[in-house]
């Protein structure tokens, strides 16, 4: 039986990454660049798991597979589809190890977690989200578990020659929060508040052989419009 959702391991989590935020004054361009023009573009679907840390350079970024490695217990799903454009592609791949990233920190307890820093534009809102986040989890002595899909994603044109904006759906209504001392899985009931959307604006890299990074973030909670169904 499932317990009633005390828990959750992004709304919960998210809620107090705002707070310590909003102690330390954010980025040093606060939230102006959460929403860049041109974004939307595709709403397509596909099915995925874990890319290749840098893509050969003959080869197209691909959010299906990554070298980024997580527990047995941690399902990431990535219902996305490939877009043909060669920069949405590449910030999708980087979006979805931007996610992964979260989730490596979270598990090794580290908020300076150096996977999760080769992800992240140093400074600006998504590094210090991911950051305030996973220090959230470490105070509560928690990591995650189980099956995290993510969807419904709509990916901008790029603006300025280097930015794209990455939105998508996450369903963490089978993805629990799970004691590191215990080992006990804190398994909850359904709820709207499993059902988020997640915006973030990817940044190209300089040179080729390197990853997109995540530069800014934006959390929509309870978005259960636009995900849920």
């Amino acid at each position: 039986m499932r317990l009633a959702r005390p828990v959750h391991p992004l709304a919960a989590a998210t809620a107090a990454a705002v707070f310590l935020l909003a102690g330390c004054g954010g980025g040093d361009d606060g939230s102006k660049d959460d929403k860049i023009d041109g974004a939307g573009g595709s709403a397509d679907k596909s099915a995925s798991p874990s890319k290749s840390d840098a893509p050969a350079e003959d080869d197209a970024a691909d959010f299906r597979t990554s070298d980024i490695e997580l527990p047995d217990d941690i399902d990431m799903v990535f219902d996305w589809e490939k877009p043909a454009d060669e920069n949405k592609a590449a910030a999708l791949d980087g979006a979805a190890d931007y996610m992964r990233a979260l989730n490596h920190g979270t598990v090794k307890q580290d908020p300076k977690d150096p996977v999760l820093l080769r992800h992240t534009i140093p400074l600006q809102t998504a590094a210090e989200f991911a950051t305030a986040k996973i220090k959230a989890d470490v105070k509560e002595g928690f990591t995650v578990t189980g099956k995290e899909r993510i969807y419904n994603e709509e990916v901008g044109e790029t603006v300025k020659g280097n930015l794209v904006e990455v939105a998508f759906c996450v369903d963490q209504s089978d993805f629990f929060s799970k004691e590191i001392k215990t080992g006990k899985v804190r398994r909850t009931e359904a709820s709207d508040k499993d059902y988020t959307r997640l915006t973030l604006v990817m940044q190209k890299p300089k040179q080729k052989q390197q990853v997109w990074q995540a530069r800014t973030f934006l959390f929509e909670g309870e978005a259960v419009a636009k995900c849920k169904g």
